[in-house]
């Protein structure tokens, strides 16, 4: 394989992990990690991680709203998960009136903004976008002409087939 394949982790690749800590917390259980998590933890030698502020932002009011963790607690748990997959925060991006144009030419119910806010700052990178939403990755390949838009039976055929 030439080099890695770099991903970018919205909100739903990994909030798994973050409810799972929180339900383990309240109930003083160890935590079960999700195989999806374990699947990218053992093969981050061929996959480039990238989140951003927005992922960090949603995960936050899960946990505080949801779960009433404090912000302290939610910082350290964030910054484990980015070390343990040596992922690379987007701390900052300037979004355009391209944003409402796909949003308009979409036409599809129950997406939030956030998600096509994550999907602008995968296409900026260069990541793969990985969803369970097919429509929305359909919407994408033919909207943005954006290929990299993949589900996550996708994704783990590349990374195990290596590309």
């Amino acid at each position: 394989m030439a080099g890695k394949i770099k991903v970018y982790l919205d909100t739903n690749m990994i909030l798994d992990v973050f409810i799972n800590f929180a339900k383990a917390s309240r109930k003083k259980e160890e935590t079960l990690l999700p195989k999806k998590y374990e699947f990218m933890k053992d093969n981050k030698e061929k996959i480039e991680f990238v989140a951003s502020f927005l992922v960090k932002a949603e995960v936050a009011r899960e946990l505080s709203a949801g779960f009433g963790i404090e912000h302290e607690e939610i910082e350290s748990l964030w910054n484990d998960l980015a070390k343990s997959l040596d992922c690379k925060i987007i701390e900052s991006f300037n979004f355009d009136a391209k944003i409402a144009d796909f949003a308009s030419r979409a036409k599809m119910k129950l997406r939030t903004l956030f998600n096509f806010m994550h999907i602008f700052i995968a296409v900026e990178n260069d990541c793969y976008f990985v969803s369970g939403d097919k429509d929305l990755i359909e919407k994408i390949k033919l909207l943005m002409n954006y290929e990299k838009a993949i589900d996550y039976v996708e994704f783990r055929k590349l990374v195990e087939d290596g590309i």
